[in-house]
């Protein structure tokens, strides 16, 4: 790679940031539903149309964003990761610090794992950690291929196959029975709270979390 190349690839690296930062500032102060490319555009100090020079589209761009509101989760699979637990433990562990975080920004969680944009997730991910690698944190194998599932459909059936083989009623024949029926009642709990923001977040955490467990046999 020649001077000149990396000299670009950083420029377009920083400016993408000025983006992305553009609009995690905006996302703190409006819903993001009336976020708009001249809003970014104006707060990151580029014309309209330079957007376009670095994202695919304002939905691209507030899926970056909005990673920005995953840091507590990472860090919370950080910490699990180096702790050594039972599988069942870890897979409950895994799904209270998701809904801990998601229940705390219902709508922009909800645009990201069902919005129109949620089925290529990896890519979002791995483009936000190239543009920001001071936030990667550091998983277990597991929870590695789990935190960068394509879809949140994905994500959840890695971690379901950790309890396969536990004392649970999980098995091979229904699980992606049991991985839809999950993912689908998350989805619905998550909508209640989109639309009624005064529902309490840990009464419906407990509540997916005792589903599950039914559900699960754990």
């Amino acid at each position: 790679m020649r001077p000149n190349d990396i000299d670009n690839d950083e420029l377009k690296k920083a400016n993408r940031r000025e983006f992305i930062n553009a609009t995690k500032e905006l996302m703190e102060e409006e819903s993001f539903q009336y976020i708009s490319i001249r809003k970014i555009a104006e707060r990151a100090g580029f014309h309209n149309s330079t957007l376009y020079l670095y994202f695919k589209d304002l939905d691209q761009l507030l899926l970056l964003a909005s990673m920005k509101y995953f840091r507590e989760y990472s860090h919370s699979l950080n910490i699990l990761s180096r702790e050594k637990h039972a599988p069942i433990k870890s897979f409950i562990s895994i799904w209270d610090f998701f809904l801990t975080s998601v229940l705390k920004n219902p709508m922009i969680f909800y645009n990201f794992f069902f919005g129109k944009s949620s089925d290529n997730l990896y890519d979002i991910m791995t483009m936000y950690y190239d543009i920001f690698p001071e936030e990667r944190e550091q998983f277990s194998q597991d929870i590695e291929a789990m935190y960068f599932g394509r879809n949140i459909t994905e994500r959840s059936l890695y971690i379901l196959r950790t309890i396969l083989f536990e004392n649970t009623s999980v098995t091979e024949e229904n699980l992606h029975m049991l991985n839809e029926l999950s993912v689908s009642y998350c989805k619905y709990k998550l909508e209640l709270k989109c639309q009624n923001p005064n529902l309490d977040s840990e009464q419906i955490k407990k509540e997916i979390l005792t589903a599950y467990s039914y559900l699960f046999g754990l």
